[in-house]
């Protein structure tokens, strides 16, 4: 069983996309974003609602009603459904013109929110029924409960769902609105949006699927596009290790799950649904180099001892402060001379730093700086796949380089004006040698 998870539908023509991308991947459960113009349109209600702007409210409300109906007749063609459609979209915009009515709040808002989400889905559910699918939408407010955390309540997800699931035997597909759940007061309720990707590996393993493909912006990752998967896929534990290492690859709980319940990922760009970009399992290809990631906004920085401490207890205080302010470290190197760090810290944090030092360690900082992780089968014992590493980076001046510390990254750190440089030396060595073997 297969779950996909589409990550933006910005038109008509992106519709037709992801109905294309379904026809092809067959899955039984798609998660599917509202249309990006009624997410402008929702917000431009709540903004009018809270200010008393009932007019503007109301017309906005209809402006999404003539919108929607415009795209069931480019895309139903189909007289009978076509019909049902635009019912189903008069009786929800009905419903929100009553919702605008009532007093302003939160909670209102979201059930007005939900209204939208739902047509938006229904939208996808009727254009997949036009193409001889059983498709259904799956009213995932019904059962997919948050806990006191605001994470999935899994256990009680699980009973809820399982007689859904019973009852509707003969669908082909479900269509699930992105995000829509109830809180702990069972209220409706939303996830945040960084945790899409999660919100649908959740439901991947409450439909015990084998395997997840999710749309999800990937652009800072270069792998093998057009060759064998083996050549870009990497294993539960290297995803993990990238994620905390501070990678944006997904959100870390995706892959945690995942692993739990041997689902496979497998992830495409929003712009090239076709393309597999990085396939997640738990099997070890045993490629020595399968991708090459990217992380800007980093900042190289340098504590030199000013000989009040031990070496011992300097290097000790430098993670307290560290650890104080939660600051985190992509790569370390230490010599008896220097402690040098690659990590993630806005300005404001980096001055509190040197001004909880300056009586231990002067400190110097470079802003303008990038990270390359080199992600692959890379344990000690290969050596050539290091030699080949530094031969391939002799001609780029590198800040800083951390090996050894796991067997899957190898991490560079270079001035953000050689960054194209190295990730083009780097890909032409492991990536496309190994597409042209």
């Amino acid at each position: 069983m297969k779950i996909c998870k589409f990550e933006k539908i910005k038109d008509e023509d992106e519709i037709r996309q992801v109905i294309n991308c379904i026809q092809n991947e067959h899955p039984y459960v798609a998660v599917v974003p509202t249309l990006t113009p009624l997410q402008e349109w929702l917000q431009s209600i709540s903004a009018s609602w809270f200010h008393e702007e009932d007019e503007v409210s109301h017309a906005t409300v209809n402006i999404i009603g003539e919108y929607c109906c415009t795209l069931a007749n480019h895309l139903l063609t189909d007289p009978q459904l076509n019909q049902e459609m635009k019912t189903r979209i008069q009786e929800c915009i009905k419903k929100i013109h009553i919702l605008v009515e009532d007093k302003a709040d939160f909670l209102i808002d979201k059930m007005i929110k939900a209204k939208v989400y739902g047509l938006s889905g229904d939208l996808l559910t009727y254009c997949l029924r036009q193409q001889g699918l059983r498709a259904r939408t799956l009213d995932t407010g019904k059962f997919m409960q948050l806990n006191l955390e605001r994470k999935p309540d899994i256990p009680y997800i699980q009973e809820s769902i399982q007689s859904y699931i019973d009852e509707n035997r003969n669908v082909d597909i479900f269509i699930a609105p992105l995000s829509i759940c109830r809180n702990v007061y069972g209220e409706i309720d939303f996830m945040n949006e960084q945790r899409n990707d999660y919100y649908a590996t959740v439901l991947a393993a409450l439909f015990k699927a084998d395997e997840i493909l999710l749309s999800t912006p990937i652009n800072h990752i270069y792998a093998n596009r057009n060759c064998r998967r083996e050549q870009h896929s990497l294993t539960y534990a290297e995803a993990e290790q990238l994620i905390n290492s501070g990678v944006h690859l997904l959100y870390a709980d995706c892959v945690t799950l995942a692993a739990r319940s041997n689902i496979v990922i497998r992830l495409t760009d929003p712009h090239d649904l076709t393309t597999e970009r990085l396939y997640i399992s738990s099997h070890d290809a045993g490629n020595s180099v399968k991708a090459i990631l990217s992380q800007d906004s980093v900042t190289f920085v340098r504590f030199t001892p000013l000989n009040v401490l031990p070496g011992y207890l300097f290097i000790g205080k430098i993670l307290e402060v560290i650890n104080k302010y939660q600051i985190n470290v992509i790569s370390m190197a230490s010599s008896n001379v220097s402690v040098s760090m690659i990590l993630t810290a806005s300005r404001d944090t980096l001055r509190i730093i040197q001004k909880e030092l300056y009586k231990y360690a002067e400190m110097i900082a470079d802003e303008n700086m990038s990270v390359i992780h080199i992600i692959g089968s890379l344990h000690w014992e290969r050596t050539q796949v290091e030699s080949h590493i530094m031969d391939t980076i002799k001609d780029i001046p590198i800040s800083l380089i951390s090996y050894g510390g796991s067997d899957h990254c190898f991490t560079l750190s270079v001035h953000s004006t050689y960054k194209n440089k190295l990730i083009s030396s780097l890909s032409k060595q492991f990536l496309e040698n190994q597409c042209a073997a």
